[in-house]
């Protein structure tokens, strides 16, 4: 599977400046006027701005059939940001924004489409810089601070129903766009029309430019209220309309089924990379936090390490693995920048190369650089230019990820612990060690060594010691140490650019030391300092770089931590299951092909974001993500959700 299977629009553009899809001979807005059309057809059909200041929820969700140019998008943030300086007491607090797209514009042509509305020209820059490398999948961007866009990149027939666990029942108001259907009738389905109404609200709404008989029929099949109104400009009809009967049936995959979350207070399990990207993730909503965390301090275990080096995880085959890691790193790229600016954490985007160090490694780099990846995420490196990028003598190939780099996860996880307090609904609790917890009275009962606590979700981000309790302690996470060597630098090392991986990893100098690990001993949990380890350390790295002498290491001098990997090397994130209950709904699954089964059975309340292994600088950002949206019932950044045990 392609990661980037998708095809840019190739465009004409008419005398008015319209731009025109050549594939489609339609324009993508009005020649009229655009601004005006997206107003008329979308926002006003749709009650926009009126239903907001009303609403009966603190999220409103806006979903669009086709991204287009973006200007429905800007549109309706524009009536958003209106809509909260008139009303800053109105119901809908923030606004979430699901655009889906086949054919997107590139970056150069979104610019130009764009460039026509001097007025959103504020907005448009703000978009233009969030716009993500394009490839399949959600790219998840944050406008501003109340307004997120959720742009799916593929064919709308083939992602909504990958939505229905995520978005089912979650959508307040559709805009059906996408040329008209005797241009692009691939679009117009019985499929999207169930999926419309699968994902809708409760009286949800939609509206569309179209009156298209074809387009009327099949949403009223799907259980849609329609009525035909006045076109915009010389337009004679449209269509609008709101859910009267969802006709929802049972989910196809009821194991992949997730629980929203309870309203009130939520407790967070450990303040390493996971806790603390998740109590910003859920303070930056709006949510009462309490962290606790049996050390003195954040960052203490693996995430208390000098240097990570931060890339995805990606392979030839484009495999679960890279399908999950490649939206992830661009997630935490995107995402942490704001910090990065605002908080002190040492970082550095060099670029992240992988050497050919073995035949093994060799073909793994082979397949990835002929799997279609975009150069600017994946691009190859022959022995001259590696040591160009590298700025170190290796006689090996390559490839570099150009995004990538490195940061200090200790600063990062203090940083993002300082953007939620400062919301004033973090408080945290070191020296606070959880010795065990119940149900009771549809709340958990929390016994520390501080005393009590009752809380409403509890969430246990903490490693490997989440395996201490029986709700979790079957939960398919091993324990890995691994031990880091910090090198002073040296005239061989100090010219060293980029972070380079081989059988181990190096980065650049920071505060005149190299980090370079790091050992992978499965089930060890002793945190002594090994010189055997250093030594094997130092031999990954002489093997791709020979005049490195072993007088040149500084002895005993590194960090030992301990990470939580699954099996698969996926995270896990979400509700913990009722193994017992599940194994009994379920036991009979592969005997009858066709029945009908029960929903999965969890844990109510109680959470892991867990298995993170050595990556949780790239995973964390979007992990926390998705549970922040299941605990606060919103949309999910991605159509994945089984990374649980």
């Amino acid at each position: 599977m392609s990661p980037h299977f998708i095809t840019t629009a190739c465009l004409d553009w008419n005398d008015q400046g319209t731009p025109i899809a050549a594939a489609f001979d339609d324009v993508y807005f009005s020649n009229d006027n655009g601004l005006a059309e997206s107003r008329y057809v979308f926002l006003q059909q749709n009650a926009l701005p009126n239903r907001w200041r009303d609403h009966d929820r603190p999220l409103f969700v806006v979903a669009e059939t086709g991204f287009g140019t973006g200007l429905n998008v800007l549109a309706t943030w524009q009536a958003f940001l209106d809509y909260r300086r008139q009303h800053p007491q109105g119901n809908a607090q923030r606004l979430h924004l699901i655009s889906v797209e086949k054919y997107p514009l590139n970056h150069a042509d979104l610019g130009q489409a764009l460039a026509q509305w001097p007025e959103l020209s504020t907005l448009s820059e703000r978009l233009l810089a969030e716009y993500p490398p394009l490839f399949s999948g959600c790219h998840r961007l944050q406008l501003d601070e109340n307004v997120s866009l959720d742009l799916w990149l593929g064919d709308v027939n083939t992602l909504l129903p990958t939505m229905e666990a995520g978005l089912s029942g979650k959508v307040d108001a559709w805009y059906l766009d996408g040329f008209a259907p005797s241009k692009n009738p691939q679009m117009w389905t019985p499929t999207l029309f169930s999926q419309l109404a699968r994902l809708s609200r409760a009286s949800a709404t939609l509206a569309t430019f179209t009156a298209a008989t074809l387009v009327r029929r099949g949403l009223i099949a799907a259980g849609f209220e329609i009525h035909r109104v006045k076109g915009f400009a010389k337009k004679r009809e449209m269509l609008a309309g709101t859910l009267s009967l969802a006709k929802r049936t049972h989910y196809p995959r009821p194991w992949f089924w997730r629980r929203a979350g309870r309203l009130g207070e939520t407790v967070i399990v450990g303040a390493g990379i996971a806790g603390a990207s998740l109590a910003w993730a859920l303070t930056r909503r709006g949510l009462k936090v309490t962290l606790i965390e049996q050390s003195a301090a954040p960052a203490q275990g693996a995430s208390g390490n000098r240097q990570a080096a931060v890339y995805p995880l990606l392979n030839g085959d484009h495999d679960q693995l890279s399908q999950f890691y490649l939206p992830a790193f661009l997630h935490a790229h995107r995402h942490l920048s704001p910090v990065l600016a605002r908080q002190k954490v040492a970082h550095d985007w060099c670029g992240v190369v992988q050497l050919a160090y073995d035949k093994s490694s060799a073909n793994k780099i082979s397949a990835l650089t002929q799997g279609q990846y975009p150069l600017n995420l994946v691009t190859p490196l022959s022995v001259e230019r590696a040591q160009q990028r590298t700025g170190l003598a290796t006689q090996l190939p390559g490839l570099e990820y150009p995004l990538a780099g490195w940061l200090s996860p200790s600063e990062l996880t203090h940083a993002l612990l300082e953007e939620a307090k400062q919301t004033g609904l973090l408080q945290c609790r070191f020296d606070c060690t959880l010795h065990d917890f119940s149900a009771q009275d549809g709340r958990w009962h929390l016994n520390t060594n501080q005393g009590e606590r009752w809380t409403d979700n509890l969430i246990l981000a903490n490693s490997h010691h989440l395996l201490a309790w029986s709700h979790t302690r079957d939960l398919a996470l091993s324990a890995v140490r691994g031990q880091v060597n910090y090198q002073s630098s040296t005239p061989l090392l100090a010219p060293l650019k980029t972070v380079v991986c081989y059988g181990g990893y190096v980065t650049p100098a920071w505060q005149g030391l190299h980090c370079i690990g790091a050992s992978y001993e499965r089930d060890k949990l002793d945190l002594d300092y090994q010189a055997k380890e250093e030594w094997e350390n130092y031999q990954k790295l002489r093997a791709v770089l020979p005049e490195l002498s072993l007088k040149e290491q500084s002895a005993h001098s590194g960090r030992v931590s301990i990470r939580a990997t699954s099996r698969d090397h996926l995270p896990m994130v979400g509700a913990v299951p009722n193994k017992e209950a599940q194994v009994r709904d379920y036991r009979t699954l592969q005997r009858h092909k066709n029945q009908t089964m029960p929903l999965a059975k969890d844990h109510e309340g109680l959470y892991v974001l867990s298995g993170l292994g050595s990556r949780g600088v790239c995973s964390a950002p979007l992990l926390a993500e998705i549970l922040a949206a299941q605990l606060c019932d919103e949309p999910y950044p991605s159509p994945t959700l089984c990374w649980i045990a």
